[in-house]
């Protein structure tokens, strides 16, 4: 297993498009410490194009991101890639006999020690590929390969093979030649490309090359549905029969665009109970953000990647026209539009995401008159929502509207924004046992009515929203002067016992102000006997600490009860 300490030039733009960091401006190739090991990295989003001989690393390439990449290497003049689809895979090619190689750690690899699955190991070139995450790893050649002379003229006992360190051999992989390689041209004996059947670590083997298997591999059989194309989803199966335990890469073509890929390995119930392998032969995919509101007629097919394998029921006609827009966020509200015209009397539920967190829900379905004069449906497709509190954190965030479940990206997506932390400011300032009074506002939010929490230590009394007007609040600058409260005094605080209360914003631990102390008796009576002839007795009585409670009255002359009432 080889590790590395390493530095890394990171590039995130389209790599060849410019004049980068050029070793040999007239040829373009890019040349990196194989020891002490340096790299070129590129990121998820990263792209490269007009690799050639000319064109290329010699040396380590990095990538970030789980998506199949071709890493853009060579030595030497010989443009040689290798491809893998795990995050974080580091690698570089070596066109020499790896029986007399020094590099990587742990060199030379005899070809003659190989498994006995091996007939012949390549001693022209190899690979070191390094990796934690599991992938499926495809290798590369062209006619200075020589894998004619190597499989005796039989493409089918082509294989990749492995360096094992603890059994100092090579290994076989089970691996099948892909239909069209990656370089985007039909495998043959001159030129292609060769892609293990299923994934593996890299990390566990110290090289990598190609070999000749003492047995021919099959060929693919592929087999598979393109079920569904609508504007929520695109949905499918297809699966290798001579190879059950691989999972599938497919592409979403219009025409011969290419607009996606993904993996074909969810598991599909239906499939293992008709007997189709395990099962794991699902995927799903979103149609593009640019084809969901065009109102355009695409004809989208899926197909088996590096191969001419289209699954069946492919072309499916697609029309969406999806609709809408992120009109405005501050650090109170957002708000904007959204409908489907082929479906204009169903209200469309918008996500606000933060990155890829989602941080509201809300239904499109306020009218607005502005939506109706411009022939929008019947305008009732506005949303509106109060910015979330927790993200008010004096950072900057980066907010997308999007129509739940389908993926489709609003209009002035996304927008960047940074609330500062909330200032509280209050005082809880008269108390008794009929009312207790006080204000609270956010410095850094003054139209934005705070919901604050009557507390005895940990114990919430009351709660209530600090929104009425004061004008001694207003007199002193406090905002717009509409930040107090008043609370009747709750009856669990008219017992007799001394209370230490405070203020606290609702959602916090902030405190305001000072605490006061409160002690009110456990009863307060009041009342008259009105009148008495012989034949009423009139009065009333009421407990000014539980005015909702009835009181029970006896009639009584000393300690003599006649009536009770």
């Amino acid at each position: 297993m080889m590790k590395n300490n390493y530095k890394i030039v990171l590039l995130h733009c389209i790599f060849f498009c410019c004049n980068i960091w050029l070793a040999n401006a007239q040829t373009g190739i890019v040349v990196t410490d194989r020891t002490p090991l340096a790299a070129v990295s590129f990121s998820e989003s990263s792209k490269v194009t007009n690799i050639s001989d000319n064109h290329h690393v010699d040396g380590y390439v990095k990538k970030y991101g789980a998506s199949k990449f071709v890493f853009p290497v060579g030595q030497n003049g010989r443009y040689r890639p290798f491809a893998a689809e795990g995050n974080e895979v580091l690698g570089a090619y070596f066109g020499s006999n790896p029986g007399a190689a020094t590099l990587p750690q742990g060199a030379p690899f005899s070809v003659s020690s190989r498994a006995s699955s091996l007939s012949a190991v390549a001693a022209i070139e190899y690979w070191d590929v390094n990796g934690i995450n599991p992938t499926r790893l495809t290798l590369t050649w062209n006619i200075a390969s020589g894998i004619a002379d190597l499989t005796g003229g039989d493409l089918s006992m082509l294989t990749i093979a492995g360096w094992n360190s603890a059994t100092a051999r090579w290994e076989n992989i089970n691996s099948k030649v892909d239909e069209v390689s990656v370089t985007g041209v039909a495998s043959s004996l001159g030129v292609g490309s060769i892609t293990s059947a299923v994934t593996i670590v890299p990390d566990n083997y110290q090289a990598f090359t190609l070999a000749k298997s003492t047995s021919a591999s099959l060929p693919s059989s592929y087999a598979g549905t393109l079920e569904v194309v609508s504007c929520e989803q695109i949905k499918g199966w297809v699966w290798d029969k001579n190879y059950p335990a691989t999972s599938l890469t497919v592409e979403l073509l219009d025409g011969q665009t290419v607009l996606a890929t993904t993996t074909a390995n969810q598991f599909r119930e239906d499939l293992k109970n008709a007997g189709t392998g395990t099962g794991n032969y699902g995927f799903t995919m979103l149609v593009p953000q640019s084809y969901m509101g065009d109102g355009t007629a695409h004809q989208l097919s899926v197909r088996v990647q590096n191969s001419t394998y289209l699954l069946s029921g492919s072309p499916k006609s697609i029309t969406c026209t999806y609709g809408g827009a992120f009109e405005k966020i501050d650090c109170y509200a957002a708000s904007g539009w959204a409908w489907d015209k082929n479906n204009p009397d169903v209200n469309q539920t918008v996500e606000l995401l933060d990155g890829t967190t989602v941080i509201a829900t809300l239904i499109a379905k306020n009218y607005r008159e502005n939506l109706k004069t411009a022939g929008i449906g019947t305008g009732n497709y506005g949303f509106d929502a109060v910015f979330p509190q927790q993200l008010k954190d004096g950072k900057t965030h980066s907010i997308l509207a999007r129509v739940k479940g389908i993926g489709y990206v609003l209009n002035g997506s996304p927008k960047n924004l940074l609330c500062p932390l909330p200032s509280y400011q209050g005082n809880l300032e008269y108390t008794d046992c009929n009312v207790i009074q006080g204000w609270a506002w956010d410095r850094n939010y003054k139209y934005n009515a705070l919901t604050v929490e009557l507390v005895e230590g940990d114990v919430v009394h009351a709660t209530v929203v600090a929104n009425l007007y004061q004008e001694s609040l207003k007199t002193q600058g406090i905002g717009t002067g509409n930040y107090g409260f008043r609370i009747n005094t709750p009856g669990t605080l008219k017992d007799g016992k001394s209370h230490q209360l405070g203020i606290r914003i609702k959602g916090t631990t902030t405190v305001l102000g000072s605490l006061k102390i409160l002690n009110c008796p456990l009863n307060a009576y009041e009342g008259k006997l009105e009148y008495a002839d012989c034949a009423v007795i009139m009065g009333w009585a009421w407990d000014r600490n539980f005015p909702n409670n009835a009181q029970t009255l006896e009639v009584a002359e000393g300690n003599t009860v006649y009536a009770t009432v």
